[in-house]
């Protein structure tokens, strides 16, 4: 099974007004449920010793400063989500090696097709700024996941988009449009300025 992050197999964003309970909050990032209704789609997870993380081959045509910068922002955000799961071990592997969840840095611009991941319904699929992709299996605990960024991203928000990219890659694949979240929560649809996870975020 999988899912896409942009645009979602099922449903991208849900849209909403003003604080959400924890419950509430958990539900719509995790499996796409409006506030007060049931799931759109499956609780998915990690369920394994180790998630390992990394790159896959830089082409060299991709902007330095990017990759450099992507570089750095993995770290940050490798460390925000160990942090705030302690019972999951993500870690970064170095590039060449075998991984859980793998970051392709391609010299695609918004509205180009991604291609040569390796993965079918991924590859030829127009990008915004970036799209994550998971898998599971039929215990639902995720298997893999495919992360892609474009290279015309501005530079301040590369951070903010590899914090929400990796969290998503966590399972938690729906994102949310309301204003109170703009500068809380790196869910939010609109808004590519959080670059920590929020306190709900940390919770879900």
């Amino acid at each position: 099974a999988l899912l896409l992050a942009t645009p979602l197999a099922a449903q991208e964003y849900i849209v909403t007004d003003g604080p959400l309970s924890d419950v509430d909050f958990y539900q719509l990032v995790a499996c796409a449920a409006t506030p007060g209704q049931g799931c759109n789609g499956p609780l998915v997870q990690w369920n394994r010793a180790v998630v390992a993380v990394t790159f896959a081959p830089i082409p060299v045509t991709y902007p330095v400063e990017n990759a450099r910068e992507l570089d750095r922002a993995l770290d940050r955000a490798v460390t925000q989500i160990r942090s705030a799961t302690p019972n999951l071990n993500l870690r970064r592997v170095p590039k060449y090696a075998p991984a859980d969840i793998v970051i392709h840095l391609q010299d695609i611009k918004e509205g180009d097709a991604i291609a040569g991941t390796g993965y079918p319904d991924l590859d030829g699929t127009p990008i915004g700024a970036a799209q994550v992709q998971i898998f599971w299996d039929s215990n639902l605990d995720l298997t893999e996941a495919a992360i892609v960024f474009a290279a015309d991203i501005p530079i301040d928000q590369l951070g903010p988009i590899m914090i929400e990219e990796l969290t998503q890659a966590m399972g938690l694949m729906t994102d949310i449009r309301n204003p109170y979240y703009n500068t809380r929560s790196v869910f939010s649809e609109d808004s590519n300025s959080v670059a920590k996870l929020g306190v709900q975020d940390r919770i879900a």
